[in-house]
């Protein structure tokens, strides 16, 4: 999200619109018959191909052995698509569409329906407040809760951590977070540390969407938010410095979700606009379509 309009700021725009395409595949790499970039492992005579020991997935059962089974390359290594958690059904309601406006994804399926996390199990964060204006504490908090609340998407901070941001990060990291998909991170740079905040960028957020554990369906998994420190601390100086603040993440909160910028000036997830500091009703009628996703076998 950019922090003020001009020039400057569509070309920022248009820079961190690759920046943002970029972050929300990296990671995986394109090694041959793959979905969009995942490489997923095809079953073969009624069986299922697993995972070596190492390679990210061990069979629990033996109903495992013989199930079909995806597999993506994270850093030149085959890893299984982790399996989730059994679940009981939503973490929170759906929110009903109650609003209309002008709202985009940024991955549909084939029939053009949103690509959003799975809503019966809990979305993780983790932050890494190195770089965070001591004047915003709770700020990512409070953006969580509303986007949470708007899609029916539970967002459960799940403590802090020391990964630092970058734009190549591995979706699954077993050595610091298990075998499941990497949790959302949230993390604060600035420009000579991460260079897609340079000029008015304020934000940068996405997430990649995967397949499930058979290779079926797709969701999102692995966001990620890098939030230019000094920027939003200097706009704190306005008379509306702490909503505009708060509208940033939100709006970067909501690109991990799955919404897509809009050309519509009346909603928050236009990329230039300052007239709104809280959620339009194009943005909740997005945000309410993508907590309706279908659940994760």
């Amino acid at each position: 999200m950019r922090t003020w309009e001009g020039p400057d700021g569509r070309r920022a725009l248009r820079r961190s619109r690759r920046a943002q395409r970029r972050a929300e595949g990296r990671g995986v790499r394109r090694t041959g018959p793959a979905v969009l970039g995942l490489t997923v492992a095809a079953s073969l005579a009624g069986g299922g191909w697993w995972a070596a020991e190492g390679a990210g997935w061990e069979a629990r059962t033996v109903t495992d052995l013989w199930s079909p089974r995806a597999y993506v390359e994270v850093q030149g290594e085959a890893v299984a698509v982790p399996r989730p958690e059994p679940a009981d059904g939503r973490q929170l309601p759906a929110v009903p569409v109650t609003t209309t406006g002008s709202y985009a994804f940024l991955h549909t399926d084939d029939a053009g329906a949103p690509v959003g996390y799975d809503p019966c199990r809990p979305v993780p964060y983790v932050t890494n407040t190195a770089g965070q204006p001591a004047e915003l504490p709770g700020v990512v908090d409070e953006a969580a809760r509303i986007v949470s609340e708007a899609s029916g998407v539970l967002l459960v901070h799940a403590g802090e951590t020391d990964e630092a941001p970058t734009m190549d990060r591995p979706l699954i990291q077993p050595d610091r977070y298990g075998e499941d998909w990497a949790p959302v991170l949230v993390a604060w740079s600035d420009e000579a540390g991460f260079r897609e905040l340079e000029g008015q960028v304020a934000g940068i957020g996405g997430s990649a969407a995967v397949p499930g554990p058979t290779g079926e369906g797709r969701w999102l998994a692995a966001g990620r938010v890098v939030l230019d420190g000094p920027d939003l601390a200097a706009m704190l100086d306005r008379p509306d410095g702490a909503e505009q603040v708060r509208a940033i993440v939100v709006h970067e909160l909501a690109h991990v979700l799955g919404l897509d910028h809009v050309d519509d000036t009346g909603e928050l997830m236009h990329p230039l606009t300052r007239e709104r500091s809280d959620l339009g009703p194009g943005d909740r009628q997005g945000l309410a379509l993508l907590g309706q996703v279908t659940c994760r076998p």
